[in-house]
């Protein structure tokens, strides 16, 4: 496989208004280096700021092999994009599309994102769920604050399950359909598919990205020339060293970095990247048609 000249990896959130002006924990930060450089963060307010710091660096990065990990869940269980009735295939890019037309996120991370949950649930029919966790007094007909249902849901398209794949083998991984408390990926994963989708069709960038490992099932192959590859990641598969007034979550994305440069530097990112499910063709179709994966597992 090529190498990569440049890594960045995003931690992500799902705040409703900017984080603290002085650096604080879950907020958005940014770690990148070259394949062998001193890794450098950044932490920034909202997700706007974040996102334009982002372009500004892949339009830099362009004519490189940069690989850009983000800290959210890409994609849903099998069974997603039929219970919405969305026909356009493949069905991953249908469900991205979808959440780019509903999600609302403003410029001082203002968002709709229960909004969406609920009108996703609505859309579904099912009796209760799947997605579910709303601020105390905030739930209402199509959007519980808990999850007092079980999985799988059924809707008229068939059942849903509560996790992916991927998320069968690290019970860590949060489920994308829970919104809100602790964990709640499901947040950041309604806000932060559309940003992604942006990146990955932005008038400079999209003739040289692609989302892992939906649009590379075989991973990055003999493609030698330039390339943007977005891939979902969960820095906390990684032992994070830590002292007392470190911030978590940037020495988790700086872990990352550095992981992904030694994985590169010995040569194990080709096989993370080269189908880590298996080689069974039911199970890649589920994969690269659905759900995603996490780079790592």
């Amino acid at each position: 496989m090529p190498p990569f000249d440049h890594f960045i990896a995003v931690d992500w959130s799902a705040r409703n208004k900017p984080s603290p002006a002085k650096p604080t924990k879950d907020a958005i930060w940014i770690a990148e280096a070259t394949a062998a450089g001193r890794i450098r963060t950044r932490y920034f307010r909202t997700r706007q700021a974040c996102c334009e710091y982002v372009t500004k660096r892949l339009v830099r990065l362009r004519n490189q092999r940069v690989l850009v990990g983000w800290d959210f869940s890409f994609g849903y269980p099998k069974g997603f994009a039929k219970a919405l009735r969305l026909k356009a295939k493949p069905a991953w890019r249908a469900v991205w599309d979808l959440l780019s037309e509903l999600i609302q996120d403003g410029p001082k991370n203002e968002n709709n994102r229960f909004l969406v949950g609920a009108r996703l649930n609505e859309r579904i029919q099912a009796p209760s769920g799947p997605f579910w966790g709303v601020p105390v007094g905030q739930s209402g007909i199509f959007l519980g604050s808990k999850c007092d249902f079980d999985f799988p849901v059924p809707t008229k398209k068939g059942w849903l399950r509560e996790r992916r794949l991927v998320e069968t083998h690290n019970l860590r991984l949060q489920p994308a359909w829970k919104l809100a408390y602790t964990g709640s990926v499901g947040s950041q994963a309604l806000l932060g598919i559309p940003r992604v989708r942006a990146l990955r069709d932005h008038e400079k960038l999209r003739e040289v990205s692609r989302i892992w490992p939906f649009e590379q099932p075989g991973g990055v192959g003999a493609d030698a020339g330039a390339m943007i590859l977005h891939v979902e990641i969960y820095p906390s598969l990684l032992t994070i060293p830590r002292r007392k007034r470190d911030i978590l979550d940037r020495e988790q994305v700086k872990t990352y970095v550095a992981w992904l440069q030694e994985q590169q530097r010995n040569g194990g990112l080709t096989a993370l990247l080269d189908r880590p499910w298996g080689e069974d063709p039911k199970v890649e179709k589920r994969v690269i048609g659905h759900e995603g994966w996490v780079l790592g597992l």
